[in-house]
């Protein structure tokens, strides 16, 4: 019986025929995995993963099986940021002598059960989250970004909508003196014969990158909570109309540029456990202009 020869490992191959030596690359590996994700409460969910390493000159290619492999610990392993960089160190230890700087990113939505804000009615919100560990062996970083969709009043066009409804009310008042000056009539006219401009408020996000420290927690759903809190509009899901009236009045108590959103934030992100620096990056999906208007703010970040 003829013996099997061993199969040809050409990625392990020093050069090709006709070529020079294989330059360095700075970025090797997979897009696009899809995985699981076992979190700290036994939850599972899907994951989207992004992996990749450096690869030394002289190496015709990484061994990428063995990133692979090695990311079903995020199936088996409770997530937590000490395991995750111990992960990123025994992905870089699987690519010895042809690697040393990891970029390991996950992708997945964190579903949270969401109460309207008076009502019984409450809804289901998937908030987009990444969890990113960068950098080399003995400096990984890791950072948590969370997307969080709001609603914002510009102060600028709720000063106008105003100063035209007092001009509105003064010219009523001048045809009606007497009608003006009974509350009930004056209330019946707000409620259905007043014409009144309204401010302009738009569907907005903010994405806010936290740089972790060692052995802190996670604590997604908390730190999701604490900066819906801060901004006061989040998005709804189910709601009555009582609801939608406290949503409104919630965005006329919250008047809001870009500028604003981004302080509001960048203090909570100080006031955040375990976080050794942030970014935050506010989108306001204009419904005035055709372009958005947009802020950062950001604090040891930069360089990372």
């Amino acid at each position: 019986m003829t013996s099997l020869r061993p199969l040809p490992d050409v990625a392990g191959q020093i050069g090709m025929a006709g070529s020079h030596q294989p330059r360095a690359l700075q970025h090797v590996g997979m897009g696009g995995i899809a995985s699981r994700l076992l979190l700290e409460d036994g939850t599972r969910l899907p994951v989207t993963v992004d992996v990749g390493v450096n690869l030394a000159a002289g190496h015709r290619g990484i061994h990428m099986s063995r990133l692979y492999r090695l990311l079903d610990r995020l199936d088996e392993t409770p997530l937590s940021v000490d395991d995750f960089r111990d992960l990123g160190a025994a992905l870089l230890d699987s690519q010895a002598g042809i690697s040393e700087r990891l970029e390991l990113s996950l992708h997945f939505d964190l579903p949270l059960r969401r109460p309207a804000l008076l009502s019984d009615a409450s809804g289901w919100r998937h908030y987009p989250v990444t969890l990113a560990l960068g950098g080399m062996r003995d400096d990984l970083h890791t950072v948590l970004t969370l997307s969080l969709d709001y609603s914002s009043t510009c102060p600028c066009s709720t000063a106008l909508a105003r100063h035209a409804m007092a001009r509105d009310w003064r010219a009523w008042a001048d045809e009606h003196p007497d009608a003006a000056r009974d509350p009930d009539t004056l209330a019946r006219w707000i409620e259905q014969d007043g014409s009144f401009p309204t401010p302009h408020s738009q569907r907005s996000r903010a994405r806010i990158a936290l740089l972790l420290a060692e052995s802190t927690t996670l604590d997604f759903a908390s730190r999701i909570d604490d900066f819906e809190q801060a901004l006061q509009t989040p998005v709804q899901t189910l709601v009555k109309r009582i609801d939608e009236q406290a949503f409104a009045e919630r965005n006329g108590a919250n008047l809001m540029f870009c500028e604003d959103a981004a302080r509001r934030l960048g203090e909570r992100c100080e006031d955040q456990p375990g976080v050794d620096g942030y970014r935050v990056d506010i989108t306001h999906a204009e419904s005035l202009h055709a372009h958005d208007a947009v802020a950062r703010i950001e604090h040891n970040f930069a360089t990372r």
